[in-house]
Formats: C-alpha cells, structure tokens, sequence
C-alpha cells in the first residue's frame, strides 16, 4: 500500500490483493451492521451505551438514533466499496471522512474478535492481527496527509 497526497486529493495505491482483502471486509461489516444486534458482540463496540449507568435511557436513545447510524455507517462502506472498483482511489476530504470512521469501525469488529480491549493489548501474530495493524497504518497515513498543509 501507498499512500501520498496529489494537489487537493490523497491517492491510495494499494499492493496485489489488499484491495480485495478491504472490499471482503467491507462485505462482511455490512452483514454485521444488517444483523441483529443481540447475535454479533461486535454490535456493542460500534453502537456504545450512550447512558452506561441507566439501561432504560440508553435503550430509548438507541431506539431513536441506531437506524440513522446505521444507515451512514452503510453508506460509508458503499462509498468506499464503490470507491475500490478503481486500481488507484483518490480521496477529497469529503472522502475521508468517509474512510475514517468506517476504518475505525472495521478495526473495532477485528479488535473484538481478537479479544484486544485497550491499546495496551498485544496484537496477535495471526492473519486477522495483520489486517487490524494493516487497517491501522492505512488510518494513520490518511490522517497524516490531512493534517499537512
């Protein structure tokens, strides 16, 4: 993966397969925000309590606001799904605003299926940990070239 910035957009290059690895995860953080919530723990890392300490508040608020959230968090992941037709994505700003939270949240559903809690917690050495560090560097690199001038 390459990732540097061209005038006004980022371009991401990504190596043989990784834009294929993204897109599957894509697919499968769909299903996961499609599902119901009681089935995928993942559920409790992308959408948190918002009252932690009153459960009757916390679930009148999601009833309210879960299906909103769900459906940007969908539409971010079409965009980027969209977005890997191409061999070389460039982002506008409005774009990565896109990437980010939903690069965020498909590290949330591998921390949670790799049981790290905290960033004290080791990552496994296992393929799943390689994505999570993976996803994590494509993150970092996108933030970075937003923060220069």
């Amino acid at each position: 993966m390459r990732v540097s910035r061209q005038a006004a957009s980022i371009v991401l290059e990504f190596a043989e397969g990784e834009s294929g690895v993204l897109r599957s995860l894509v697919d499968q953080y769909l299903e996961v925000l499609g599902g119901d919530a009681g089935t995928d723990p993942s559920h409790a890392r992308l959408f948190p309590a918002a009252y932690r300490d009153d459960d009757s508040a916390a679930e009148e608020f999601s009833r309210y606001t879960r299906s909103g959230l769900v459906d940007r968090k969908a539409a971010n992941a079409a965009q980027v799904s969209l977005a890997l037709d191409e061999e070389t994505v460039h982002l506008t700003g409005d774009d990565a605003a896109r990437w980010l939270p939903l690069l965020t949240d498909l590290r949330l559903v591998i921390a949670d299926r790799l049981g790290i809690l905290s960033d004290d917690d080791e990552v496994p050495d296992t393929p799943a940990g390689e994505v999570y560090t993976w996803l994590g560097q494509l993150q970092e690199s996108i933030l970075a070239l937003l923060e220069t001038p």
